[in-house]
């Protein structure tokens, strides 16, 4: 019989060797490895192109080309240009062109997820466009109560975000609405000025943060807000005083309708930034090389009275408009980037009539869809 002695030591001698061929690691009380959502690919300044559209695509999409005319995969272009974020808007119930589908979007995730990109969700929480001008509630949820709608919103912004995050690309930002100004999910959530109101958005947009929040825990909430300096300014008071919580603010700045002096209003996204001590992001910009046209289709920008002084439609002035929004934005400690909006939104040369782009002339491709001086802005 084997002595208990011999057998101890033996069995001690076989768990050595064992850690010697797996590591020692394997043997010592490590923590476990991390979930994909503790695996998010984030930056700590956002460089951010919003391709929604791109995704929208029918297949075969678009093509693409650089300055000289060479074929561009867009997602490898962008990140060589020094883009490390795609923006995705999220429309509910069925969303068609311009808008993407979850599915689509789900593909395009895994490709930016491939070029080392980060994602930004934009929730609009609407089955259209959601903007200072427009927040209808989606059909699904019309005639909610406020407590049932608040439900609602934390258990559809959950499962969307799952989505990503079980496919193993957690998004770093998600906004909870589009420029909320005027408030969110109409009539419940509409804000006009009275302190009831703000407190009925900030419980919309807390039960959607709180949504998000359960799938992934470390992406980062955006709220995001439209107007010019002073409006911006009584705004973000009013739904602070609201109790709303959250990790980064977001503005649009469009000088046509914010103001052209960018250092006013980015003084103001600063002053905002100090009032609750977290850094803002320039969510959306644009500027057009042209106010010329390809398709039928009218374009946003097309008059000369939308432009600011000295920002002509030009190629090199798109650039230079690009280079002043992020100068501006960066000299103050609270800046921590910006985003340009569907910079990839052209018009196909068989297109025509209401399936143009009313993008075109704001895209940083020219109607040949080669890269404009624009698309190779510096974002330093």
């Amino acid at each position: 019989m084997i002595s208990s002695e011999y057998r101890s030591s033996n069995l001690w001698k076989f768990l050595l060797f064992g850690c010697l061929i797996l590591g020692f690691t394997a043997c010592e009380n490590s923590p476990p490895r991390p979930n994909v959502s503790d695996e998010i690919i984030s930056y700590d300044t956002i460089k951010a192109w919003d391709i929604t559209t791109y995704a929208a695509y029918a297949e075969p999409k678009p093509q693409f080309y650089d300055s000289s005319g060479k074929s561009i995969d867009l997602l490898s272009f962008a990140k060589s240009m020094g883009v490390n974020t795609l923006r995705f808007r999220v429309l509910t119930g069925k969303p068609v062109f311009p808008h993407a589908t979850i599915s689509q979007l789900l593909v395009l995730a895994k490709k930016a997820y491939a070029n080392k990109l980060a994602i930004w969700i934009d929730f609009h929480y609407s089955d259209v466009w959601a903007d200072p001008g427009n927040q209808a509630v989606p059909k699904q949820w019309e005639g909610l109560s406020l407590a049932v709608l608040s439900d609602s919103v934390k258990a559809y912004s959950q499962q969307v975000i799952q989505q990503f995050v079980a496919q193993g690309t957690p998004p770093a930002v998600v906004q909870i609405g589009n420029e909320i100004s005027p408030g969110m999910l109409w009539p419940v959530g509409k804000f006009t000025s009275s302190p009831s109101e703000a407190a009925n958005v900030a419980l919309l947009f807390q039960s959607g943060a709180n949504g998000v929040k359960a799938a992934s825990p470390k992406t980062k909430i955006m709220l995001h807000l439209a107007g010019n300096s002073t409006t911006l300014w009584w705004l973000g008071n009013q739904y602070l005083t609201a109790g709303m919580q959250f990790d980064l603010w977001g503005f649009s700045y469009y000088g046509n309708w914010h103001g052209c002096d960018a250092t006013v209003f980015m003084q103001t996204c600063q002053n905002l930034g100090m009032r609750n001590s977290k850094p803002f992001i320039i969510a959306e910009t644009a500027h057009p090389f042209t106010l010329g046209w390809q398709d039928q289709t009218g374009n946003v920008f097309g008059n000369t009275n939308q432009l600011c002084p000295t920002f002509t439609a030009t190629p090199s002035n798109q650039k230079t408009w690009l280079e002043y929004a992020w100068r501006s934005g960066k000299i103050h400690s609270q800046f921590r980037g910006m985003g340009y909006w569907e910079p990839a939104w052209v018009t196909e040369t068989s297109w025509s009539g209401l399936q143009g782009s009313p993008w075109e002339n704001m895209s940083l491709f020219d109607f040949n869809h080669k890269a404009l001086p624009g698309a190779y802005f510096t974002w330093r």
